[in-house]
């Protein structure tokens, strides 16, 4: 059985494509104030979820199709993803508003030459995720329940922080893909990423936080010398079998004697949000949290 479907790599390369730099400001056809978009498209699944979020399901016309939340989407046209968007469908779908993550030349000319407005979302941190609930909020006329839901999402990373603050920091190894069959071509995250920010948030410390890069490659090797205390593979809507879950604790163990594996602390991810920057990616907060701090909370 693979570690990894087509969809799970698909959905690793759209999530990590590099954002443009610059302020998450709509590219407008023509000069002039919006008007409250009615027909929206969104390409990325983090996006539908806080427009739904917001109370302005209704309002959205086609989805990515890597989009797994809320299920009142699932019935809701899908138009490809990032690299491969249904231009043709798109344009009969007449919306209003196209949500972008990431850069499609090809999607944005069109959108130009069919004055279709395009806000252009950049959550690759956990503030990134804040800032897309207020933009999307304002531009839906929903500035209440941006505020509302930003509140919310704010209130509940606080919690995990404070829960976290006094208790020892785990060196973590966190994955987001790897070859099935071997320790190799393993993705992991560098600093200014969400999931980085994840890990401190819920007490633990990333290995390769010192790297430049956002989301490099990292051999075997340079695993065994950072000697992390604890791994957790992301592995989004992934079977996990305990057949399959067996064979990649036998993968680790070959590593040889670094913490994590020696300690038996290598866990597995597979909730389909593991990798979606949206508000419920508190829940994964919450959940490698416990992960790395089993023991029972402190009374405050």
């Amino acid at each position: 059985m693979p570690v990894m479907t087509t969809r799970h790599l698909l959905a690793i390369t759209v999530i990590f494509w590099p954002l443009l730099d610059g302020d998450s400001a709509d590219l407008r056809a023509e000069p002039g104030e919006p008007t409250t978009p009615k027909r929206i498209i969104t390409i990325a699944p983090n996006a539908a979820e806080i427009i739904c979020a917001l109370g302005a399901c209704g309002h959205l016309v086609a989805v990515s199709k890597f989009c797994v939340h809320p299920p009142e989407l699932e019935s809701r046209p899908r138009i490809g993803g990032l690299f491969d968007p249904d231009l043709e469908r798109i344009v009969s779908l007449r919306p209003d508003l196209v949500v972008l993550r990431g850069k499609n030349e090809t999607l944005e000319n069109l959108c130009r030459e069919r004055e279709i407005r395009i806000y252009r979302d950049e959550t690759q941190t956990i503030e990134g995720v804040a800032k897309c609930i207020r933009d999307l909020g304002r531009r839906l006329n929903l500035v209440d329940s941006a505020a509302k839901l930003t509140k919310q999402f704010r209130a509940r990373l606080d919690r995990i922080k404070e829960r976290n603050a006094d208790r020892p920091k785990p060196r973590v190894l966190l994955t987001a893909a790897r070859r099935p069959d071997r320790l190799a071509d393993l993705l992991t995250f560098g600093s200014d990423t969400f999931p980085d920010e994840m890990l401190s948030i819920a007490g633990g410390v990333n290995i390769f936080h010192h790297l430049d890069m956002r989301y490099p490659q990292v051999s075997a090797e340079s695993i065994i010398a950072q000697r992390p205390d604890v791994i957790i593979e992301l592995m989004p809507e992934v079977d996990l079998t305990e057949r399959l879950k067996s064979r990649l604790l036998d993968q680790w163990k070959a590593l040889g004697p670094i913490p994590a594996v020696q300690n038996q602390r290598v866990y597995f991810i597979t909730d389909d949000h593991c990798l979606i920057p949206s508000p419920r990616y508190v829940d994964i907060i919450e959940k490698v949290s416990r992960l790395l701090h089993p023991e029972p909370d402190r009374d405050p």
